[in-house]
């Protein structure tokens, strides 16, 4: 990952947490409470990068490579966050990207997260004004949907070009890197890595946001906020715009 786009991934990370606090929404959730912990998590590689570099500055290959070979069913992702907003935009529908129900996260331990601090933006967002309950949607308001849609699609703008899906699928996938090999080395076969990358999809640029007129003045301070921030002497948007 290179350093540019890991500094635009931290940078959302951060202006969407400000917004959030901003917002002071009373969120049910609570340190333990893991039902919306899933396998069922999208991400780019980007936030992949992130994962194996954690793991590899706390020498947790071996426990990392046992669990990339659990072996749970994963749903197949049919279109990216931005595929699914293109088709929108064009007016078509589409089916959205992450909306099977999925097994519990294999990073969970006694329902804690053993990668909070590098978990991906969907894990992030996770969060329910009322206490969830297996099988049941998480009470949001739609002006909070809305906004991490939309970080959700800079996200991928990010990473655009990479591995996008199941988080298991591009943990494995990125398994190929020569920063990656002494996880790689640990599975006991590469055809879980190939199998991985079969599944996945490549990450597009932003095609606009699926913003509605009446979310905007909500959504839009985060976004302001991140367009504005300065990173190497350009600003956040014209670092995506690729000015």
């Amino acid at each position: 990952m290179s350093a540019l786009r890991e500094k635009l991934l931290l940078a959302i990370y951060r202006h969407f947490e400000q917004w959030a606090g901003n917002n002071r929404l009373d969120f049910a959730c609570q340190k333990g409470c893991a039902t919306c912990c899933t396998q069922n998590v999208t991400m780019t590689a980007v936030e992949g990068d992130l994962i194996h570099r954690f793991m590899d500055d706390n020498a947790r290959h071996a426990w990392f490579a046992g669990k990339l070979q659990v072996k749970k069913p994963r749903p197949q992702v049919v279109a990216t966050t931005n595929e699914f907003a293109e088709r929108c935009l064009a007016g078509q529908e589409g089916k959205a990207p992450n909306s099977v129900e999925g097994e519990p996260c294999p990073y969970l331990e006694d329902s804690r997260c053993q990668i909070y601090q590098v978990r991906p933006f969907s894990c992030r967002s996770f969060a329910s004004l009322e206490k969830c309950l297996a099988g049941q949607a998480a009470q949001l308001p739609q002006f909070y949907i809305a906004t991490t849609t939309a970080a959700q699609q800079l996200i991928e703008h990010v990473g655009q070009g990479e591995y996008w899906g199941n988080m298991h699928d591009v943990l494995l996938a990125l398994c190929d890197r020569k920063e990656n090999e002494e996880t790689a080395q640990l599975l006991a076969s590469q055809s879980l890595a190939d199998q991985a990358r079969a599944r996945l999809r490549k990450a597009k640029p932003l095609p606009g946001f699926l913003i509605s007129g009446e979310d905007y003045d909500r959504v839009s301070p985060f976004i302001l906020a991140l367009f504005n921030e300065k990173i190497g002497g350009k600003t956040v948007e014209e670092i995506l715009n690729g000015k």
